[in-house]
């Protein structure tokens, strides 16, 4: 009975161990999780959360900005834009003067020239005067002694009262390649735009540069570049027959007259290709 009876005290203490880790392990899990075993844990707080690492470039490549919305710049104007357009008059008086091209040599008759048909495709009241081998710089004759500069022929017109051009078209420079100085024909191309501008205050000025027939274009194109220069110092728009390609070596051969000088077809493709400049000027 004694031994029976410590055995069962035995049994006793060690139920009761059980229960005490049992009740242990129960309060360590509710301070674990105070909303109990069956509620969700909470997340951990937001300022220990593991960021997902940004992709860095690879050092051998250049870093891939990202997109923002901006601003469209500005377009700026380059060599190749368009010229400036001329504020075409209500009742429009035209003067073209030039060369041996304004003259319209080369073609059957002189009405065939460029000038011509461009008087009477815009039905203004015109005025053509047109010198061989004179220029914006270079007077005429063999030694440049003739005085048929465009500025001295201006200032004689402008001396007869009865014509009083609105719109004045300048074309030339072939005869001008004849100088070595390119500044001396970009001056005198400004000098004559700025004569004409005294001469008849608000006349509106355009200045047709070489258009001749290859290969004497290609040859020209110094001296374009002076004549082109010098509109632009006088704010004159400017017609690049050569930068165009007006004349180019497959169309010169039916264009060409004497090598100098464009024929009959020659002067209407010149008259054609202005006019399409004229519109996009007058626009």
């Amino acid at each position: 009975m004694r031994n029976g009876g410590r055995m069962q005290d035995w049994m006793k203490y060690a139920a009761l161990a059980v229960l005490a880790v049992l009740a242990f392990g129960v309060a360590a899990l509710a301070l674990m999780n105070p909303d109990g075993l069956g509620g969700a844990a909470e997340p951990l707080p937001a300022s220990v959360q593991v960021a997902t690492p940004a992709a860095t470039a690879s050092p051998s490549a250049p870093a891939v900005p990202t997109a923002t919305a901006t601003a469209t710049p500005a377009s700026t104007a380059t060599a190749t834009a368009p010229p400036a357009g001329i504020e075409l008059p209500a009742e429009p008086v035209v003067l073209i003067l030039g060369d041996s091209y304004t003259a319209g040599d080369g073609a059957d008759s002189p009405d065939q020239g460029w000038a011509y048909l461009v008087a009477n495709a815009l039905g203004y009241p015109t005025n053509i005067d047109g010198v061989g081998g004179t220029g914006f710089a270079w007077g005429g004759g063999a030694q440049d002694e003739l005085g048929g500069e465009y500025e001295l022929r201006l200032q004689q017109i402008a001396a007869t009262p009865s014509f009083v051009p609105n719109v004045l078209i300048l074309q030339g420079g072939q005869n001008d390649a004849q100088l070595a100085n390119a500044e001396e024909v970009k001056a005198a191309t400004t000098q004559t735009i700025l004569a004409a501008r005294r001469f008849w205050p608000g006349v509106q000025v355009v200045v047709l540069g070489p258009s001749a027939p290859q290969p004497l274009g290609e040859e020209l194109r110094a001296t374009n570049t002076a004549v082109r220069a010098g509109a632009e110092a006088a704010g004159a728009p400017f017609v690049d027959a050569i930068e165009a390609g007006w004349f180019t070596a497959a169309n010169s051969p039916g264009f060409d007259f004497d090598g100098a000088h464009p024929n009959s077809a020659g002067h209407a493709h010149i008259a054609e290709k202005f006019l399409e400049s004229w519109a996009a000027l007058t626009q």
